[in-house]
């Protein structure tokens, strides 16, 4: 018994070593960006000679970074916003539909996440050169939406595969029909996947480089691609500062899902494996 015990103590030392090593590797970085962010000298440098706030101020002067805030918000709103409607319906009928080759289906879909974006974003110049679309808005929302999609047809096809038909059966021979049998019945199941689904979708849109730099036009160009510009053109820690602030905007989306997400109750899944546990 005692070495059982021992060796399980161990275990659980290792694994605890193993996870704080790669929160280390992770997080190192960031923290690397953020502290050099505040280096005092025209180049990059770890670590700084000195501590300054000079390049968050020549941050502040960037208008071309302020116009590209605006553009790459925007976008990835619409973006969000149609992907959540186009997935969730995909993932309806992955889920609740005898489809011919499901399987096959399902890859095709999720297709845009294994897939290099740099191909994807060559394949797709290709195809918009050729009906005549290039350059165009509707191009890159368009885009935007085949790169996040994976995302929330994945999350949303998860909470899907835990719920209970027969609440649809019972409302729809209540009388209901199916847009308010979905409002009233299956959205309110899902929505946590959603508003999950919705931030992965918006901060994958937002920090879009490699799709985005075929697609878009000179002078409408995305936060991302005006920090790929800025490079082209300078070495300072300007594009620390600015990665800084973005750190801190994600960090931001992540503590008010957090907060949202709270007080929501588990999937079905969690909650009966928690019983179980504390039975």
């Amino acid at each position: 018994m005692r070495t059982l015990g021992s060796g399980i103590r161990l275990r659980y030392l290792a694994l605890w070593t193993f996870t704080i090593l790669g929160i280390i590797f992770i997080l190192a970085p960031l923290a690397i960006v953020v502290v050099n962010s505040f280096s005092s000298v025209a180049y990059n440098v770890f670590p700084p000679e000195g501590l300054s706030t000079r390049w968050y101020e020549n941050l502040a002067g960037q208008a071309a970074f302020y116009t590209g805030a605006w553009r790459s918000l925007v976008l990835a709103a619409l973006a969000t916003l149609g992907s959540l409607v186009i997935g969730t319906m995909a993932a309806y009928a992955l889920v609740r539909y005898r489809l011919p080759m499901p399987n096959l289906v399902k890859a095709f879909m999720l297709s845009p996440i294994v897939m290099p974006k740099i191909v994807l974003g060559v394949a797709l110049f290709m195809f918009f050169v050729r009906i005549g679309t290039l350059g165009g808005y509707s191009s890159l929302l368009l885009t935007h939406m085949l790169v996040v999609l994976p995302f929330v047809i994945s999350l949303v096809s998860a909470a899907l595969f835990s719920f209970d038909w027969t609440l649809q059966e019972a409302a729809m021979d209540l009388g209901a029909g199916p847009l308010e049998t979905f409002c009233r019945v299956i959205f309110p199941e899902i929505s946590v996947s959603m508003v999950v689904a919705g931030v992965f979708a918006f901060v994958t849109s937002f920090d879009q480089v490699e799709t985005t730099l075929f697609l878009v036009r000179p002078g409408d160009n995305t936060l991302p691609i005006e920090m790929f510009l800025y490079l082209q053109k300078w070495q300072d820690p300007t594009i620390a500062a600015l990665s800084t602030v973005l750190i801190l905007f994600a960090v931001a989306i992540i503590g008010g899902l957090s907060l949202v997400l709270r007080n929501q109750k588990l999937p079905l899944e969690l909650s009966g494996a928690g019983k179980e546990t504390s039975a």
